[in-house]
């Protein structure tokens, strides 16, 4: 072992070492010179120890207007006990447990460790956060970013909602059954982030509109005045005044996964009986569907005849959601994509593609059937199918049938968080 990877070995067990013993610093009690009174809790720390990680608390116990007493008593009235005591744990073992924690509980703690200049805990609370948004809490989110002026949080939830809601069907569907009302600030800083006026968008400002209307007890004719207030009518989208219009995010770069391959099986043939192939698909994270690569077809064995190099590849791929148990047939389905005529080789790799705006948005608390349908004009095709690995990159393929393989190699796909 080099002597640098030797150093380097005993740096992270002394860092461990370390961590280990300030929390039993922490949780002992022992030597604390300061006390946080915490709603009713009284968490007792080491001076010292958070000022190393904290400028904010090196310059209320050293700087020129530290309090002089012995064991200063401080009062924290914007932090919830729970949060307080994740703050401080991590300033004494560098450890945060953010599966255990809710995105709101996350979001605290972002506002906690922005108020005292927790550089890493920032950078990592805001990762969790990411990982943690979905349909169901992005307009929440947005809410709390704006109404507490948190600008690094507002950026992270609005590149969410731009990428992965404000151009999606499935959300728009999702949103007309969960409807969410937020506050006017929050909805200046959607409009002001869009470009361009995205069909849900105007239906969410629309609705959004009504209930307020409901709220302030005013009548449909005054729907203008409720409006005007967000900063324009239906000529002026924008956010004429007041609002900070943040950047679009860029695109996110589209790559390919592809499953390990293990063994051939029987080919796949298409004909009366069976013209849907189907495979189930279950993303960690919110993806955008952009392309499939599978098998393409067998050469025909064709007596007398000369064989074809090419054929024309017709087919219909579907997307639904299946049931949350997983079992049982798929339900709803959620995108459909039609491939018309397109020039293929035998016996080489299928590749489908569509554009941007034609992807399908995959969420992580859902798994999708994928449907493969051919019509009447592809019966007696066959297409090689393999046995391949189940998990590539973070994206769980479940085939119909574990013994006749697949003929979906992989996918083309751009990661929305």
């Amino acid at each position: 072992m080099s002597i640098s990877a030797v150093d380097r070995k005993e740096a992270t067990s002394m860092s461990g070492v370390l961590s280990r013993r300030y929390g039993q610093l922490l949780h002992g009690g022992k030597h604390t010179d300061c006390v946080f009174h915490v709603c009713a809790e009284q968490v007792k720390c080491h001076k010292l120890i958070l000022s190393t990680a904290s400028p904010v608390f090196e310059a209320m116990f050293f700087g020129p207007l530290q309090n002089n007493d012995p064991e200063p008593e401080i009062e924290i009235d914007d932090i919830s006990e729970a949060i307080f005591k994740v703050l401080v744990n991590y300033i004494y073992t560098g450890v945060v447990d953010y599966n255990g924690l809710e995105l709101v509980a996350c979001i605290e703690l972002y506002y906690a460790a922005e108020k005292y200049l927790l550089e890493e805990l920032i950078t990592d609370t805001l990762m969790a956060i990411t990982r943690k948004l979905r349909f169901d809490n992005i307009l929440p989110a947005l809410e709390l970013s704006v109404c507490m002026g948190l600008d690094g949080l507002l950026e992270v939830c609005m590149t969410f909602f731009m990428r992965c809601c404000v151009n999606n069907g499935q959300y728009k569907s999702h949103l007309k059954e969960h409807y969410v009302h937020v506050s006017k600030e929050c909805v200046k800083a959607i409009i002001a982030a869009c470009k361009e006026p995205h069909k849900l968008l105007i239906w969410y400002v629309y609705e959004w509109t009504r209930q307020e209307c409901e709220q302030l007890g005013l009548g449909p004719s005054d729907a203008d005045l409720v409006v005007h207030g967000l900063g324009g009518g239906s000529s002026d989208w924008h956010v004429a005044s007041g609002a900070n219009e943040l950047e679009s995010p860029a695109p996110a770069p589209v790559v390919s996964v592809e499953r390990c391959y293990y063994k051939a099986c029987r080919p796949f043939t298409v004909d009366a009986e069976s013209p849907v192939f189907r495979l189930r698909l279950k993303c960690s994270r919110f993806i955008s569907l952009m392309g499939l690569v599978l098998n393409s077809r067998l050469t025909p064995n064709r007596l007398g005849h000369v064989q074809q190099l090419e054929y024309r590849e017709s087919l219909r791929l579907d997307l639904c959601e299946v049931p949350a148990e997983n079992e049982g047939p798929a339900t709803a389905r959620v995108w459909s994509h039609v491939i018309q005529g397109q020039s293929t080789k035998y016996n080489c790799d299928l590749h489908l593609s569509w554009r941007r705006e034609e992807a399908c948005v995959l969420n992580p608390e859902l798994t999708y059937e994928l449907q493969i349908r051919w019509d009447t004009s592809a019966y007696g095709a066959e297409y090689p199918c393999s046995l391949q690995s189940c998990q590539a990159d973070g994206i769980l393929f479940t085939d119909g049938d574990s013994f006749s393989g697949s003929l979906v190699k992989g996918l083309r796909y751009a990661n929305l968080v």
